[in-house]
Formats: structure tokens, sequence, C-alpha cells
């Protein structure tokens, strides 16, 4: 199998992966081990998370203009919800400082991965407790704004899904469907921009090649299909979340974790 094709696999499962909740970093960890993908690159890491935050963008388009103008225009509405994402992003920050190595040499082994998508699976059946007691919910809070954080800080773990942990935590401290989804997805804008540009400066750094692995229009087109496949996987998940069946990714985290420990 060519480079190429490898590169489009890659954009496709983090594009579906990142906004489903059964963890686009343990579907990428077992993905490069299956396919035995070499290192991609520092600029071809950061091209393909520009290509899965488009999605969130273009989706809450109207949303985050609202948030901004208000920010700007001094109202505490977008003060507030500016202050909440700032907020959430601490658990993930304090995380990064004291666990960023014992973290990141866990995705060189493919059956912890295997093993942290089970946990995955088990969290996401546990969500339907939420949907069952919070089935109304409220708005957010400060408390509610870090439970959120400290769901999104897991999420580290490869295997452990984002907005899985972000929205199940949300949806157990009392914050309505919708709106945890919202705020799961806005408050992932900087957590994720800022991830890919420290990994992509640590790349340079280390010495790592910024020189893409595949031709330009390759890793384009990588991108692309990550932003189309992010919104498709977006729209999914909100509606899956609306309906309060956010759980029924379990079983299948479930089925993909015992079957890499079957096979790996």
């Amino acid at each position: 199998m060519s480079e190429t094709l490898k590169v489009l696999i890659l954009a496709v499962v983090q594009g579906l992966t990142e906004f489903l909740p059964v963890s686009s970093s343990g579907h990428l960890a077992l993905a490069q081990c299956v396919l035995k993908v070499r290192d991609p690159g520092p600029t071809l890491e950061l091209m393909l998370h520009v290509g899965t935050l488009l999605p969130i963008c273009f989706f809450y388009r109207r949303r985050l203009a609202e948030l901004i103008a208000s920010f700007f225009r001094g109202r505490r509405a977008g003060w507030l919800y500016a202050g909440w994402v700032l907020l959430s992003m601490l658990p993930a920050g304090v995380v990064y400082l004291f666990a960023k190595d014992p973290v990141e040499r866990l995705y060189d082994v493919p059956r912890a991965v295997a093993w942290l998508l089970v946990l995955n699976g088990f969290l996401l059946l546990f969500s339907a407790v939420a949907d069952r007691f919070r089935r109304a919910g409220g708005g957010l809070s400060w408390a509610r704004a870090l439970v959120m954080g400290v769901g999104q800080a897991l999420a580290v773990l490869p295997g452990v899904s984002r907005s899985g942990t972000s929205i199940t935590a949300g949806r157990l401290c009392g914050v309505a469907p919708e709106a945890a989804a919202e705020f799961s997805f806005v408050m992932s804008v900087p957590v994720i921009a800022g991830a890919a540009l420290l990994e992509f400066v640590s790349g340079l750094r280390d010495g790592a090649s910024a020189a893409l692995p595949v031709p330009a229009e390759t890793a384009l087109a990588a991108t692309a299909a990550a932003a189309l496949v992010g919104y498709v996987a977006l729209r999914l998940v909100v509606r899956v979340v609306r309906s309060g069946r956010f759980w029924v990714f379990g079983p299948y985290c479930l089925a993909l974790g015992a079957a890499a420990l079957a096979l790996l």
C-alpha cells in the first residue's frame, strides 16, 4: 500500500473519530500500527488538525460569531463564556505539563490503547445513566465548565474519547444535552489548535523534518477529507446527543478494544 493511500486513510479515520466519542487518538494509534505508517511529520500532523478544526468552526459559525461579537462589545455573556472556555482548558494543561512523557509512551503500546478503548466503551455505557436522570438539564456554570474540562483532560490517554468524556461529564453535572455538546466542541478549538502547534514546534525542535512525506496535493486532499468526514461525524454526534442515545457508541468501543487485545 502506498504512503499516499495510507495518509488518506488516516485522514478519514481522524475526521470520523475526532467527533464521534470513540477516541481519534486510539483509532490512529491502532491504524498506524496496522498500516505500519512511518511518522507523518509535524507539518502533515498540523494540516490534519486544521482539517478537524474547520468542521467545528463551520457548524457553530453563528454561535461563534455571536460569542466573539459579544466579547468584543464587552457584553457579560461573551466574557462569561470565554471565561468558561479558559477554565475548561486548565485541567488538560496541567496533565500536559506533568504527565506528557508517560502519556505519549502509551501511544506506542497497542495493548494499552486497546484496554483504554474498553474503558471508553464502559464510560459511554455509563452515560446512559446521565441521560436517564438528567434528561432535562440546565445551562453552564463555572463549576460545570471545570467538570467538563476534567473530562476533556482524561482524553489525553489514547483510547479515551474527548467528546465522550466531556459530554458525559457535562450531562452528569446537569448540563442540557445540546448545551453540553456545543460547549464540548467549542472548548476543544483552543485545545486542538494549541496541541497541534505544540507538536509542530516540538517536532521541529527535536529535528523532525517539516517536509511533507507525500506530495503537497495529497496532503491538501487529506486535510479536505478530514474536514468533510469530520463535518458529517459532528452533525451525527450532535443528533445522537439530542436523542439521549449517546451510549450507543459504547458497544463499538468494547468490541474494537476486545478485538485489538485478541489480535495484537
